[in-house]
This record gives structure tokens, sequence and C-alpha cells, in this order.
């Protein structure tokens, strides 16, 4: 019982290990998350600035605006589909997160429990190693 309290006990560690190196990762994904939205606002702010800024027009200016928006409307959808491709992976790895918080739970109440029967065990046995002495006893007073 003691090798396997020793085992569950490593296991803990290593899930507990796990888990946190998950919960690093996925701070990590959410700022680049976060950066990722400030960048998407930018560009949808320069987009917008744009057009404000175009008072004065003629063919060169037109064609340079009209790149420049194309440029920038290809920016924000990349913009966009990175950010939805970094909140997917996110989710994954909070769902791994929460599968090992999990794991490590039932890890912690195993090894709780496997404490107290071999607490009981020890504390039964050493009952019986009393009734057996006080058994003797009375046995040698009767003799």
């Amino acid at each position: 019982m003691e090798s396997k309290i020793r085992a569950v006990g490593k296991m803990t560690q290593v899930e507990e290990l796990r888990r946190d190196q998950i919960g690093a990762q996925l701070e990590s994904m959410r700022h680049q998350s976060e950066h990722l939205c400030a960048q998407l606002e930018a560009l949808s702010e320069l987009k917008s600035r744009n057009y404000q800024g175009a008072t004065k027009t003629c063919s060169v200016g037109l064609m340079n605006l009209n790149l420049a928006d194309q440029m920038l409307q290809k920016m924000l959808v990349h913009h966009q589909q990175e950010q939805a491709v970094m909140e997917a992976q996110c989710q994954s790895v909070q769902k791994q997160l929460q599968q090992k918080a999990a794991r490590v739970q039932g890890l912690e109440q195993v090894l709780e429990r496997w404490n107290k029967k071999q607490s009981y065990e020890k504390a039964k046995r050493e009952q019986k190693i009393i009734e057996d002495i006080i058994n003797a006893r009375f046995k040698r007073r009767s003799l």
C-alpha cells in the first residue's frame, strides 16, 4: 500500500506540473490574442482614417487610396482569421487545462482515500495487538 501511495503522489506531482505548464501556455496565448485584437482595432481605425484624409482627389491619389485600401482590407481579413485560430487554440488549451485539473483532483482524492484506508488498517492492527496482549495476560492469570 505504501508503494501505491508513493506512486500516486508522484503521479499527482507530474500532473500538477503538466497542468501548470498548460496554464502558462494558455496565459501566453491569451496575451497573443489580446495583441492581435489591438492590432485589428488599429488597422480598422487606420482604414477608416484613410478615407477621411482623402479630401483632394486626383487620379494618382485615388489609385494610391484604392491600393492602400486593398492592402488594409487584406491585412484586416488576415488578422481576423489569425484571431479566430488563436481563439480556437485558446479554447482547446482551456479544455486541456480543465482535464488536467480534474485528473489532479481525482489523484488527490485517491491519495487521500488510500491514506485514510492505510491509517484505518494500522489502527485496526494496533487494536488487534492490544487485544492479543490483554487476552494473553488474562490467560496467564487463569493458569
